[in-house]
């Protein structure tokens, strides 16, 4: 999957004497067949056939046609009218907007699309349209609401590829993904409520601050996703110092993201989200057990965002998820990949770690027994009282025990994972990072299979007690 992301481009204005791709200035309609109060121009039926890529036919798929945009008005919201096919991928409008028209055909299930900037009915090509791979272009978009105007914009926007029938609702701070012909782009964001828009307008706000735009600086290729942003709508940035606001607000903005589905297969919304940059727990000082510490939430595409982190102690870091029943049990559970310090020690904007499929938890009981000298393994029966903790690397799971004694540790990610172990005296681990001693003197891994929906029994783990005098820098 290609990743495309222009830092400079997140917020460029359109200039005032150009209407926005957001623009009312023409009533949009959505109709049927049969809604002929909703054409505009008496001309000939428009009906044709689509199919998909592997020509079957397209069923369920919606037919946008939009009037064809001057040059001078590229800028401009089309008109257009919309129905969607049949069983068999059949269409028909009663009749068309003009008799030249742009025609869009977008299957949002399979992400496939079609796209005729002009056509005219009863055309050869509109017997059987065939669908193709669609671009996706994915992001999010935030409304600066420590800056906004006296009138509130409320939470509903809108982005759309100016001049064409391809466009979006899009809710503040969640994620959206819009299905695009391949090709290069630009793109329109504003607020979604044409009320809005109008009492802005009388408030004196310039066109060029309600309609911002994006201009995409390379080609997407039909399959692959774009992720650029993140978008910030502000009606108060002046044209002057946008490119200034636009740096400030990267500072603030540099985040890792990646995408959560369900078991199922489905994205997954709600599922609690928690960045592990201590990834052996050493942090782990009161109590008996770590807990999940919930940073953020996927939104309803399943897109999560988090601040880069300001430091990274073991050059890498993981990110933890879970999914709630509504009694706060876990239904189900995972982890990222290990994202090393060198991938986000430069990032301007936000990085993709990818996409992480959930799986129902697993659980681990075992025990711990003490190995004095490592070259006599008779010794494991040792059941001298002996502080140790236990928990599994790079995730929020560690508990505080005595050796000898049986422990249970519930809610795990499923999958293969490192168990450690190491002393539980948090003196001891602050006298061996002073002295710099390897992780490996005093940390012991062991590499296991977590079952998911069952109970992994490993049964009496041996540990060998650090020497702190013998532990050399």
């Amino acid at each position: 999957m290609m990743r495309f992301v222009n830092v400079y481009g997140m917020a460029l204005v359109v200039a005032g004497a150009v209407l926005s791709a957001c623009s009312d200035s023409s009533d949009s309609f959505t109709g049927t067949v049969t809604d002929t109060g909703n054409t505009l121009a008496q001309v000939r039926e428009v009906s044709g056939a689509v199919a998909l890529s592997d020509g079957k036919s397209a069923a369920g798929a919606t037919v946008r046609m939009a009037s064809v945009v001057e040059d001078g008005d590229s800028m401009q919201t089309p008109q257009y009218i919309e129905t969607v096919t049949d069983s068999k991928g059949k269409f028909a409008f009663d009749s068309a907007l003009a008799d030249t028209f742009q025609l869009a055909v977008i299957d949002t299930v399979r992400k496939e699309i079609s796209y005729l900037p002009k056509t005219t009915a009863g055309a050869e090509k509109l017997e059987k349209i065939s669908l193709e791979k669609a671009a996706v272009f994915s992001g999010v978009l935030y409304n600066d609401k420590d800056n906004e105007p006296a009138v509130s914009v409320g939470s509903h926007f809108k982005v759309a590829v100016p001049g064409t029938p391809f466009f979006q609702s899009v809710f503040d701070a969640d994620s959206f993904f819009m299905l695009i012909p391949a090709g290069k782009w630009d793109f329109a964001f504003c607020p979604g409520d044409p009320q809005i828009i109008s009492k802005l307008e009388e408030n004196g706000v310039e066109d060029s601050l309600i309609y911002r735009s994006w201009s995409m600086t390379d080609s997407v290729k039909a399959g692959d996703t774009l992720f650029a942003g993140p978008f910030i709508w502000s009606p108060n940035v002046k044209a002057d110092s946008l490119i200034k606001e636009e740096e400030k607000v990267l500072e603030n903005t540099s985040r890792i993201s990646g995408r959560v589905y369900c078991k199922s297969g489905k994205e997954c919304a709600g599922v609690e989200v928690q960045m592990i940059t201590d990834i052996f727990g050493f942090d782990f000082v009161e109590g008996d057990e770590t807990g999940f510490v919930a940073q953020t939430v996927t939104d309803s595409l399943g897109y999560w965002y988090l601040p880069v982190p300001a430091e990274v102690p073991f050059d890498s870091f993981r990110v933890e998820f879970r999914r709630l029943n509504k009694d706060s049990t876990v239904s189900e559970s995972g982890l990222s990949r290990y994202v090393k310090a060198s991938e986000v020690m430069n990032v301007k904007d936000t990085l993709s770690i990818g996409k992480t499929t959930l799986s129902r938890p697993s659980a681990l009981l075992s025990g711990v027994t003490l190995v004095i000298d490592k070259r006599d393994t008779s010794q494991s029966n040792n059941c001298m009282a002996y502080s140790v903790v236990v928990g599994i690397k790079g995730t929020s799971h560690f508990i505080r025990g005595v050796t000898c004694n049986m422990f249970r540790i519930d809610e795990l990610p499923a999958g293969t994972n490192d168990i450690v172990l190491y002393p539980g005296d948090t003196r001891v681990i602050s006298a061996l990072q002073e002295r710099e001693a390897p992780l490996k003197d005093y940390v012991t891994v062991t590499h296991v299979e977590l079952p998911e929906d069952e109970s992994l029994d490993q049964q009496w783990m041996t540990y060998t007690p650090p020497s702190v005098a013998n532990s050399a820098k």
